[in-house]
């Protein structure tokens, strides 16, 4: 996002991913406000209520790294022993570990903790050895659900340490409880070998009804489920499959009924569509009647210059594509999402994958086409008039996904 400056010159926003939260005495404020008159970008300041002895809380959020940097050095420098104290709530937030669990159990008097003992436990157990179906009746499996990653494929970076991914995989997981309500927990893999993520699911099968592979490659995610076969030890959800393939295909018919252009005959270009996984089928389900898909990496840059003219829409997979001027296109690059406040603009995993998620685990049914198709529409229907995509965060999103997704799986033969 941009703002002006009173001589019309554009500066970026304001970003909250990059600030610095100071305390401060409150004779120390003009020195605050003269620092920020000098910085050398965007700054925008909140200042909560003086504590107690009077001292001031203000959190300051600049536009990027750079303006950041200087702006620390700046006030450390202009502030001295008026800072009271720095930090970085960036980092204060992923310190913290994003989410914890809880305790569902009552444990307030000596009765109730006796239902947690052993004798109890015996009973329980005894039940389950005879009678495994009713796993999910009685443990707390049936809304448990493990998000994993092999962190090879993290926010653009190239291919990180496993435990490199946790406050990526730790954002993803409180994103998913807040939409479903579901138990989500952040396991990172330490897996060399795709076999290895394939071995980490089934073993991890008995503890929880689902996972979700996020922030891993989509070969080795496509490896992974070949190596699990057609019915994996549990419900197995991708991020690309099932949020960002689902949430391109509709921003990318939205975009074409925006321009007034019928669907059926609108000519349609995917730039690298092998990142896309299941998103060029997804397009033809959903309507689209001429589709040109392009790989980048097989022809002269120029290329798709020659290949999209004409073309309604390009849809973008790798965010470098440049094609004819006046063609519009559609940034969707599977790695790198647009900030939470771009989600009308551009697609997140977090459009579909909360409510293919909650109608899995309710139906008890997998992941099929007929249901990502479904969800596709309901995206369709939920989005504003002349935007691509509904914000993440919009009322009864999740639920509208999950109601399509599960009417079509409780209707799929499959």
């Amino acid at each position: 996002m941009l703002s002006r400056d009173p001589s019309g010159r554009k500066h970026p926003s304001a970003n909250p991913a990059f600030s610095v939260r100071i305390h401060i005495p409150p004779n120390a404020a003009d020195i605050v406000e003269s620092v920020l008159a000098d910085a050398p970008g965007t700054v925008s300041r909140r200042m909560d209520e003086p504590d107690a002895m009077g001292a001031c809380r203000i959190t300051l959020d600049a536009d990027g790294p750079r303006t950041l940097a200087w702006l620390t050095d700046a006030l450390a420098h202009r502030l001295g022993a008026n800072l009271l104290h720095s930090q970085d709530p960036v980092f204060s937030t992923a310190a913290t570990g994003k989410l914890t669990l809880r305790v569902c159990a009552a444990t307030t008097t000596g009765h109730d903790v006796a239902l947690l003992d052993a004798d109890a436990d015996r009973r329980v157990v005894s039940h389950l050895a005879t009678h495994p179906e009713h796993t999910d009746r009685y443990t707390g499996r049936g809304h448990r659900v493990a998000l994993i990653s092999d962190a090879s494929a993290v926010l653009g970076f190239e291919a990180l340490p496993a435990d490199a991914v946790l406050p990526a995989l730790e954002s993803q997981a409180v994103h998913l409880r807040r939409a479903t309500g579901l138990d989500v927990f952040p396991l990172p893999v330490a897996a060399s070998r795709v076999e290895d993520i394939a071995q980490a699911v089934r073993l991890l099968a008995p503890g929880f009804t689902a996972a979700v592979l996020m922030h891993t490659r989509l070969d080795r995610v496509t490896t992974t489920r070949s190596v699990l076969g057609p019915v994996p030890p549990l419900f197995l959800l991708d991020a690309v499959n099932d949020g960002l393939a689902i949430a391109t295909a509709a921003a990318t018919v939205n975009a074409l009924v925006n321009r007034g252009v019928n669907p059926l005959s609108a000519r349609v270009v995917v730039v690298d569509p092998a990142a896309g996984g299941d998103l060029t089928g997804l397009l033809v389900a959903s309507g689209v009647g001429d589709l040109t898909l392009f790989d980048p990496f097989a022809h002269r840059a120029d290329a798709l210059r020659d290949v999209a003219e004409g073309t309604d829409v390009i849809v973008d997979l790798t965010a470098f594509a440049t094609p004819p001027p006046g063609i519009p296109v559609l940034r969707a690059r599977p790695d790198t999402p647009p900030a939470f406040a771009a989600t009308t603009t551009g697609p997140r995993p977090l459009h579909a994958l909360p409510g293919l998620l909650t109608a899995v685990t309710t139906t008890r049914r997998p992941v099929t086409m007929h249901a990502r198709v479904a969800a596709v529409h309901a995206l369709i229907e939920n989005t504003p008039r002349d935007a691509l995509l509904p914000p993440t965060d919009q009322p009864g999103l999740t639920a509208a996904v999950a109601a399509a997704a599960t009417r079509a799986l409780d209707t799929d033969p499959t």
